[in-house]
Parts: structure tokens; sequence; C-alpha cells
């Protein structure tokens, strides 16, 4: 019973944290610094309070990348920071150029506007899914879960394997980035 009762409250004390959508956006153009408390109010890291989420030399670098489009007499509008929310919560898991390509063919078939509230939809879904998969394993017979650290190794391999199951997939749409990866990660293993 105390087992099952400690459980609940890893879950009950689990902060959530929803991606905004469109309409959750200010509708007046911003300067970069109201940008950058714009962003750590939406992507608030609860395990890293000290780490900078983003700076403006992070913004400027979408910029020149390509991954964004450049601000306009330097302010960012909605669509900015619509990008820069999807950039931003998936560079932790995905390298840049891919994260340029899923947005730029998301924006093939849809606005900015439809790709943010897609996106943010998505990671709701995703994150309750998780919640359900981590409170399914914890009841399972099968394993023997005794404290925190056991759930919270549980779902550091769960993101893992995301991450590993994820990159496969892109790599399998996108055959040539995963070519010039391996020429990449050849190169630094020689040095």
């Amino acid at each position: 019973m105390e087992k099952k009762q400690n459980q609940l409250t890893i879950f009950s004390n689990l902060p959530h944290h929803a991606i905004p959508k469109w309409t959750d956006l200010p509708e007046i153009d911003l300067y970069m610094d109201q940008v950058i408390s714009l962003m750590e109010k939406y992507l608030v890291d609860n395990t890293s309070p000290d780490s900078k989420l983003i700076t403006p030399s992070m913004i400027n670098n979408y910029v020149k990348l390509g991954i964004m489009p450049a601000p306009i007499k330097k302010k960012y509008s909605r669509e900015h920071l619509a990008y820069l929310i999807i950039i931003c919560s998936l560079k932790q898991v995905m390298p840049l150029p891919n994260i340029k390509d899923l947005i730029q063919q998301k924006l093939q078939k849809n606005t900015i506007a439809e790709t943010l509230d897609f996106y943010s939809n998505l990671y709701d879904f995703t994150y309750q899914t998780l919640l359900e998969t981590c409170k399914t394993y914890l009841d399972s017979k099968e394993y023997q879960i005794e404290n925190a650290e056991d759930t919270s190794l549980f779902t550091a391999i769960a993101a893992a394997n995301c991450i590993q199951i994820s990159n496969s997939i892109f790599y399998i749409n996108h055959p040539q980035k995963q070519k010039n990866t391996n020429k990449k990660k050849n190169k630094e293993d020689k040095k």
C-alpha cells in the first residue's frame, strides 16, 4: 500500500507543462529582450533552473541557419514565436538541421499557426501518454519498482528509446541526411 501511495505522489507532484497555441501568443510585435522573457515563460525547464533555454545569439543563429525568418525592423511577430517554441522544445532531442526539415515539411501543407497548434496538441497528447505508460509500468507485477529513482530511470530509458526511434524514422524518410551524418561522425572519430 505504501509503495502504491509513493507512486501516486510522484505523479501528482509532476508539474504539467503545456506548449502554447497560436491564440495564446501576443498579437503585438516584440523586441528581442521581450521575446527572451516570453520564451523563458513558455519553455520552463524545472530540471535546470540556471540553464539558458534561449539567448539572443541562439535566435540570431536560427535566423542565419534559415530555420526561422528574420525579424522585421528588429521586431518579432507571433510567427517568430511559433518557430522559437518548436525549435527550442525540440533542440534538446534533435539536431537543428532535422528540426529545420521537419518544420519546412509541415509548412508545405500548413500555416505556421496550424503547425504550432498541431505541435501543441501532439506535445500534450505525448505527455499524457507517457504518464499513462509510466503508471502501467509501475502497476505491473513483473517489475520491482522501489522508489522515485527507479521511475526516473524508466522514463530516462524511455526518452533514450524515443530519441532513437525518432531518429530512425527521420532517417528512413531522409536517407541522404543519414549518409551526411555518418560521414561527419566518421571524420570526428578519426580525430
